[in-house]
């Protein structure tokens, strides 16, 4: 089997947790680690740390490269990691504007390279058995609630920090139904850096509406599909049951969606796997068009 070389970049929370995963799942691979902030970064013992990302992609001759740096580096790095003809997964969100998402999608075709995006609940078992379900079937409505105590994140705000998750698994279950419109974009600030988002979107004939908070006592992440014929299923990352319908509990494979995620990187790689980069753009750039338009006059109160 082809031994790879993985270059991770960032070692905050989710950089941490993609070097803990990849070694867990992946012991035989090796692992070059470097953050944004000129350290060398944590993470397994038997790593090898870069000072600078543009030193890790320029000379470390990795076969691809895990993105988990802030959101205000995802555009300047995957670039970077483009232009040297890398394989990419990239955190979400992409980057933090609709120009450079379309700009990242663009170069990445040009280059023929591979780029995937961190929408991670995409991956999940219990997401994807809810999808099976669902397919061919007419949605009435999509409504989601995500949050918790924090971050707070001076690099980006609450909505394109929570927001691509619940927004790319709304779009990726209805599937290219235009046209997409915006119904409704509310932010309630209620201290410095401390926001709850309302939005609402129509896609097609479906209603969506999420709720993104950074100011909550309980971290949760609840993302509910009625259907037409009056079925009604739940995602609930933190229950017990992760996906329920109709009330009643769905066994689900326990592989946690990180691991499918960096696995599916790893085939794509290898050149064993099927996945398509092509589809995971798209759905960013359709994502980064809902948070846009989201951005662009939402209705702000202070509480």
């Amino acid at each position: 089997m082809q031994r790879i070389r993985l270059g991770i970049i960032g070692t905050g929370r989710w950089g941490s947790r993609y070097v803990e995963t990849v070694g867990r799942i992946w012991s035989t691979g090796e692992v070059l680690i470097s953050d944004t902030a000129g350290g060398r970064g944590t993470g397994r013992a038997d790593a090898v740390r870069w000072d600078s990302p543009a030193a890790l992609i320029r000379n470390a001759a990795i076969d691809g490269v895990i993105i988990a740096s802030p959101a205000t580096t995802h555009y300047a790095i995957t670039t970077l990691a483009l232009d040297a003809a890398l394989p990419v997964l990239v955190e979400k969100p992409l980057a933090l504007s609709l120009s450079e998402t379309r700009s990242i999608r663009d170069l990445a075709e040009a280059r023929g390279s591979t780029v995937m995006v961190g929408h991670q609940h995409l991956h999940a078992p219990a997401f994807r058995e809810m999808r099976e379900r669902i397919a061919g079937r007419a949605v009435s409505t999509i409504s989601s609630t995500a949050g918790g105590d924090g971050p707070v994140r001076p690099d980006c705000d609450v909505l394109w920090d929570y927001g691509p998750h619940d927004i790319a698994m709304a779009l990726d279950l209805l599937g290219d139904k235009d046209p997409v419109t915006e119904v409704f974009a509310r932010c309630e600030v209620s201290g410095p850096g401390r926001q709850t988002w309302h939005v609402g979107i129509s896609v097609g004939e479906t209603l969506v509406t999420s709720r993104f908070t950074n100011s909550a006592t309980v971290k949760h992440h609840r993302f509910r599909v009625r259907l037409v014929d009056g079925d009604e299923f739940w995602y609930d990352t933190f229950a017990a049951h992760l996906l329920t319908v109709n009330g009643v509990p769905i066994g689900i494979a326990e592989t946690l969606p990180l691991d499918k995620q960096i696995q599916t990187f790893v085939a794509a790689i290898r050149g064993d796997d099927v996945h398509s980069s092509g589809a995971d753009l798209a759905l960013a750039v359709r994502v980064a068009e809902v948070l846009a338009g989201a951005s662009a006059t939402p209705t702000i109160t202070y509480v």
